[in-house]
């Protein structure tokens, strides 16, 4: 009965949604599929499909081939819950849920659009919601049956099996997905007004909403593999982590290039192209995950044929977008010229360093892919050539993101600027030398990190209080402004934590018996135990550290050592503990005859990845606040 529901659902949302792009210039309330009614259903019925197959999951009905492989009846609840998007099939099923919600959300709650440029936006995104869906029912549809009906089922990879993966696939689907509605305006546009100002203020709280998603799921993804993969990095320059950073540059960019237009009338060109690259990275990012043509611990497919597939649907949208701006780019007309010395200037000069990043991941991700293709020959590009290439790049956008705020539309006064940045710098040259003098050890870039996320701080707090009158103020800021305070400051503290964390971290890996103790920093930690341990689902170890500072007891830390018998698959589980401004962090390896392998790392700052990070998601969030709920 779930493979009958679920298959009539989506067969009704495909139909549903190819019927309203086919009738994008019919704007006729009165006829039974209007626009609103015709993206409601499609909702309806895919939001069937989703819970038809969580229902499954959940009752271990192993009558569908998707469950038996990714589910087992001992699994618990919550992993059973989130194995519905732990793999291929049921990741594509939310993929186009997201979709077709945020054409829902447009229909009922985005009261700003005429009637017209409503069905044209809502046909331009079910023509994408009838592709995937398609892409889904040919190659990879999840409510087929097995015969006869297995007892149990394989299992889902132990890896996934963890709380953060609740969260992390639907965050960054909406970051992802949510730069759709962008894509679909801009398309729209071109058959109905100008790209102005207006279009502008239309499309800024979508692609703030896909920004700060796309910000937590990536920080969400980065703390998953701190704690769960037990190498203690955060960051590896995988290329699905590549494929989910190139669409936020990419949004990034689109951001703050929509403000440009907005306050000035300028950069129309530049930011409908951004428009449709940040849609088409999200698509070549799913195209690396789903293709089967890279091996990660994120990617899920292995059918060749859905590479083709998903290959053919990025090439159709990514070149009909770019033929269309091509066709299109003569009769849209650039109003002023932008100086190098004003706010303007200075997002440009961001914006193009963004997009040299981007691109710089994007050959760097790819290059090897195609190496292997035509020369059969493997390589990896890793971590060196990505964070010397980061680094160079980001330093002057950093430094740049500092003052631009400060600057005035139009035109500024380049000695006045100077004369402004007298105090910042010194202040973070101050907080650089206190840094070397506190934490002599290490490589001297680390100093540079550290003056880099002073200098963002500092420029961003001076313009905080002069934008308040020194908080006389303060009760006068808008959401808008506010947001865009915290997530610079956001990125100041994330920056000063990846340099900590990378730079100044200190790694031990010791083989400890019972009894024996080992000090890292200022720490010591005593190896006390050793115990057995049974899951719902694993087996394993379980060691107990005690954690003392200056022969004060701090904490006990318990790292793991766990095996999932289904699918003989070991997993490590760390163990942190985390003080604010550094972390102490244990990972289990194997045994080694009457001792124990571990890894220790004592890593500053090592937590304002994640307080950062979360902080440029609330001021994105502050930002979408104030531009849907107040704009007129």
């Amino acid at each position: 009965m779930t493979a009958i529901i679920g298959n009539l659902a989506l067969i009704f949302a495909t139909l549903i949604s190819c019927y309203q792009f086919l009738n994008l210039r019919n704007i006729n309330k009165k006829r039974f599929l209007n626009p609103d009614r015709a993206i409601t259903l499609q909702f309806f019925f895919i939001l069937v499909a989703f819970f038809t197959l969580m229902f499954a999951y959940v009752v271990s009905d192993f009558s569908l081939l998707n469950v038996y492989q990714n589910s087992h009846s001992a699994k618990p609840l919550l992993y059973k819950i989130t194995g519905v998007w732990g793999n291929h099939e049921g990741s594509m099923l939310l993929w186009v849920l997201v979709l077709v919600f945020f054409g829902f959300l447009i229909s009922k709650f985005d009261k700003r659009l005429d009637l017209q440029y409503k069905t044209l936006t809502l046909s331009f995104q079910s023509l994408i919601t009838f592709i995937f869906l398609l892409f889904i029912l040919l190659t990879s549809n999840p409510f087929i049956i097995i015969l006869p009906v297995p007892i149990n089922g394989e299992d889902l990879n132990p890896l996934l099996q963890d709380p953060g993966l609740a969260f992390h696939p639907p965050t960054l689907y909406i970051g992802y997905v949510g730069l759709s509605i962008v894509f679909s305006f801009t398309l729209a546009r071109f058959y109905k007004g100008n790209f102005d100002s207006r279009w502008a203020k239309l499309i800024k709280p979508w692609v703030l909403l896909s920004w700060s998603f796309l910000t937590l799921g990536i920080s969400l993804g980065s703390w998953w593999a701190y704690y769960e993969l037990g190498w203690g990095g955060f960051w590896f320059w995988d290329p699905v982590e590549n494929a989910s950073l190139m669409p936020w540059l990419c949004a990034t960019a689109l951001l703050h290039s929509t403000l440009v237009l907005e306050k000035r009338n300028a950069l129309k060109k530049w930011t409908i192209l951004l428009a449709f690259l940040s849609f088409s990275f999200s698509l070549i990012g799913t195209f690396l995950v789903r293709s089967g043509i890279i091996t990660s611990v994120h990617a899920f497919a292995t059918d060749p044929t859905r590479g083709v597939f998903i290959l053919i649907i990025c090439a159709f949208f990514i070149f009909s977008s770019l033929i269309l701006l091509t066709k299109k780019a003569n009769s849209i007309k650039e109003e002023k010229l932008v100086t190098p010395i004003s706010k303007e200037g200075t997002i440009v000069f961001n914006n193009l360093l963004m997009i040299a990043l981007l691109l710089t991941i994007f050959i760097g991700t790819i290059y090897p892919i195609f190496l292997e293709i035509f020369t059969g020959e493997q390589i990896s590009v890793g971590p060196p050539y990505f964070n010397l290439t980061t680094t160079l790049i980001m330093a002057p956008a950093i430094i740049v993101m500092s003052f631009a705020p400060i600057l005035n539309w139009k035109k500024d006064d380049l000695l006045g600027l100077i004369s402004r940045l007298k105090i910042i710098l010194f202040l973070s040259l101050l907080v650089t030398l206190i840094s070397f003098y506190i934490k002599y050890q290490g490589p001297i870039i680390a100093l540079v990190g550290i003056f880099l996320s002073a200098w963002l701080f500092f420029g961003t707090l001076i313009n905080f209080l002069e934008r308040t009158n020194y908080l006389k103020k303060i009760k006068f800021l808008n959401n808008q402004y506010l947001g865009m305070i915290i997530a610079h400051f956001g990125v100041a503290i994330f920056i000063a934590g990846v340099t900590g964390s990378t730079l100044w971290k200190i790694e031990k890996i010791e083989t400890l018996k019972v009894g024996e103790k080992i000090l890292l920093n200022n720490y010591s930690l005593n190896f006390d135990k050793i115990k057995k341990i049974r899951g719902k689902n694993y087996i394993g170890h379980e060691a107990e550290f005690n954690l003392y500072k200056k022969n004060k007891f701090i904490k006990t830390l318990k790292p793991q050592k766990r095996f999932y018998p289904v699918q003989e698959f070991p997993t490590t589980e760390a163990a942190i503990y985390s003080r604010g401004l550094s972390d102490i962090y244990i990972a289990m390896s194997e045994p080694v005859e009457d001792s124990w392998l571990f890894r220790f790392h004592y890593s500053p700052l090592t937590p304002w990845i994640w307080i950062g990070s979360i902080m440029a998601f609330i001021g994105g969030i502050f930002s979408f606040s104030h531009r849907m709920f107040r704009r007129k």
